[in-house]
């Protein structure tokens, strides 16, 4: 769903994400981008990891790349996210152009974009992934059997190194590298494909994104359960991720017009 986006303070409290991994863009260089976009305005900004910032109650959040905006996803917050860098699958500026960006956000020319999240199941732990969930063999190049259903109805079962099932935000990221479909936005489906299959024909999915589970028939090493790019449990066999929809992640979206206006 996308919406029309103004600050509803008179002072705005911009939150940027400290990152959490290595990328060409800096929270400094960020920073500093912020500090000359705001300094004819009534506004701040603080920095520090989600949760310092979020104890502000921001206006609004800055996360450059995907680990950060990961972290927001996970933080349920309803405070709309500003993508920074290069991010497959959202729209995101780039580092230089965030005082033009910031110009037309708080002239209210931006508008909202709501991304669904993914909360991702495993014997009574919840994790939640903007992009995407995967099982795969801990030792590279190890094939187990992996079974796919959507609504309890068994879709396939197959041999492979792993399994993505990816939001149609992550489907330009790491499933495109699998061959998983490309979903727009508007679409409530995930798009499910296998991770270098047995079988030289192998299909992939687009299945409704409320009800996919998968399974490890039979392993051949440990396989562990990648949420977003980290890996966050080991995968016993005939033990079931269940993996819908649980929420969504609003994202500013700044027209590029209003940029090539400033």
């Amino acid at each position: 769903m996308v919406a029309a986006w103004s600050p509803d303070d008179e002072k705005a409290v911009v939150g940027v994400v400290d990152r959490e991994t290595s990328a060409s863009e800096s929270s400094a260089d960020v920073d500093d981008s912020l500090e000359a976009a705001l300094a004819d305005r009534d506004a701040s900004v603080v920095s520090g990891s989600i949760e310092d910032v979020l104890a502000v109650e921001p206006t609004l959040l800055v996360a450059a790349g995907e680990a950060d905006l990961s972290a927001v996803a996970r933080s349920e917050t309803a405070t709309p996210v500003l993508p920074v860098g290069d991010v497959a699958g959202l729209e995101s500026i780039p580092t230089d152009r965030l005082p033009e960006a910031f110009e037309a956000a708080l002239a209210g020319e931006a508008r909202t974009q709501s991304r669904p999240v993914l909360g991702v199941e495993l014997e009574e732990e919840s994790y939640r992934a903007l992009f995407d969930a995967t099982l795969v063999t801990d030792e590279p190049a190890r094939i187990s059997e992996y079974s796919v259903r959507s609504g309890g109805d068994l879709v396939a079962s197959f041999r492979a190194d792993g399994v993505v099932v990816a939001s149609p935000a992550g489907t330009e990221g790491y499933a495109s590298a699998v061959g998983a479909p490309s979903l727009s936005a508007a679409v409530d489906a995930v798009a499910v494909a296998p991770i270098s299959p047995f079988a030289t024909r192998m299909r992939r999915w687009v299945l409704p994104d409320d009800a996919v589970t998968l399974a490890v028939e039979r392993d051949e090493g440990d396989v562990v359960l990648v949420v977003d790019g980290r890996s966050v449990a080991a995968v016993p066999v005939r033990s079931t991720v269940s993996i819908a929809v649980d929420g969504a992640l609003e994202t500013l979206v700044v027209p590029s017009a209003s940029l090539e206006d400033r």
